[in-house]
């Protein structure tokens, strides 16, 4: 079949990938000043512990804001889209929720769903403010207790009765959220400017167009055979590519659907600041072109563990993870304040430069960096690898040093070098003590800020 899809790292899964969105969302924009972290995914990692509250210490977000995850669904994301509006409406103390979808999905090999499924993450910072660029004007929810896809706790992959039928409800739920939203606004289908609307088939984008009589170009297509369906986060980034060209005060319809649908609908408020909101960030289109191309199909295989073996397994300390976090997730290193000399981790009594005693603070580190020295390391998780892993010690931009681990490398023993610029993304490193350990790794730029 025609296109592509994007697809996760072996050490990447729905929570390093909602970092790596919330990080390029939140650009230029101070953490502490945001309220509240809500987390959409189908692919959750722990179904009892709260991922947004892990998402906003990675952020390095306050402590007294709100989290929540909003799970088992595929409209998670425009659902928590609409409480964040809820919260901030209700709530005078609540003036921004950072809210982010993220997917990596495990298709079944050998059928359509391998075709179509695959992983992304996607970020939208909803705020009240005076001046926004563009603004949440009403919306609409349908609920439906549809018979399938589904996917049970104990099962690997999703499961359904009958393609025809999925895409029957999927039909009805879609169109009555979107004409309910319209005719709640008085609005006609040919003022709407854009429509981007969950779809999991590049045949039912079409379909729901006419079936809702938008002129043509209004349905955002092109997606699906670039990236293939992402889930959770596919109606953000179908609203992304919408506001490429945005016009003046034009009206956009963002829908999700998944057992049921909501229909959003958004108006361009300042065409230059929503523009300008794209500046310093990598976004959709700059994340398309640094993507790699998979060489072959075993290692589709391997990131996503299809096959069954044996797996090194490593110890972890609960109490360290909590005792360090300000460290290993927030990236906090020491600064001395008798010479200014940059430390990591922030763990020292004293300085390595002028051996003052307990004369630090806090300071947070950069995401960028350059390689001082490197060696390539065959072993790993316990298994001999003919492709060795690059363990980095990197020169961080504005002070501090730190080894790490580099991911995304094609070809290491060519490619890697001394000097090189990298930057550093958090991922999942191992699981040990049957729990999910994370850390940061650094790889070759692929543009954030």
């Amino acid at each position: 079949m025609p296109g592509t899809k994007a697809l996760a790292n072996s050490d990447e899964d729905s929570i390093t990938m909602g970092v790596e969105a919330g990080l390029d969302c939140i650009t230029g924009i101070d953490p502490k000043t945001i309220d509240g972290l809500f987390f959409a995914t189908t692919t959750q990692v722990y179904t009892e512990k709260n991922s947004a509250a892990f998402i906003a210490n990675i952020l390095d977000l306050r402590d007294e804001i709100i989290t929540a995850d909003f799970t088992d669904s595929l409209r998670a994301g425009t659902t928590a889209v609409c409480r964040a509006v809820e919260a901030i409406k209700a709530n005078k103390d609540i003036k921004s929720i950072l809210v982010i979808a993220a997917d990596t999905r495990e298709p079944e090999p050998g059928t359509f769903w391998e075709y179509g499924l695959s992983d992304g993450a996607a970020a939208l910072l909803i705020a009240e403010e005076d001046l926004l660029p563009l603004s949440i004007e009403d919306y609409y929810s349908v609920s439906a207790n549809v018979t399938g896809p589904w996917k049970k706790p104990t099962d690997k992959f999703i499961k359904t009765f009958q393609d025809k039928m999925d895409n029957k409800f999927y039909f009805e739920s879609l169109t009555k959220a979107m004409s309910g939203l319209l005719e709640k606004n008085n609005l006609k289908p040919e003022e709407i400017a854009s429509a981007a609307y969950h779809y999991h088939d590049p045949r039912v984008l079409g379909i729901v167009s006419k079936m809702m009589k938008f002129p043509q170009g209004v349905a955002q297509n092109g997606l699906f055979l670039q990236i293939g369906c992402v889930g959770t986060p596919m109606a953000f980034l179908l609203l992304m590519s919408a506001l490429r060209r945005p016009k003046p005060d034009t009206k956009i319809i963002f829908a999700g659907y998944g057992d049921g649908a909501d229909a959003i609908l958004l108006q361009v408020k300042d065409k230059d600041l929503l523009k300008a909101s794209n500046k310093g960030r990598m976004g959709l289109l700059k994340h398309q072109k640094s993507m790699a191309q998979l060489k072959n199909y075993n290692t589709l295989i391997e990131n996503k563990k299809l096959i069954d073996r044996h797996r090194y397994s490593r110890r972890s300390s609960a109490v360290t993870l909590w005792r360090d976090t300000k460290s290993l997730y927030q990236m906090y290193g020491i600064k001395c304040k008798n010479c200014g000399t940059i430390q990591y981790p922030a763990m020292f009594k004293g300085c390595y430069n002028c051996r003052t005693d307990d004369q630090f603070e806090f300071v947070k580190l950069s995401l960028k960096g350059t390689v001082f020295t490197y060696t390539l390391d065959h072993l790993y998780g316990g298994s001999y690898l003919n492709t060795p892993v690059p363990r980095c010690i990197i020169d961080l931009e504005g002070g501090g040093r730190i080894m790490l681990d580099m991911t995304e490398i094609e070809n290491p023993t060519e490619n890697v070098k001394i000097d090189m610029p990298v930057e550093l993304t958090f991922r999942l490193m191992h699981e040990g003590g049957e729990f999910r350990n994370y850390y940061w790794k650094c790889r070759p730029v692929r543009g954030r800020p």
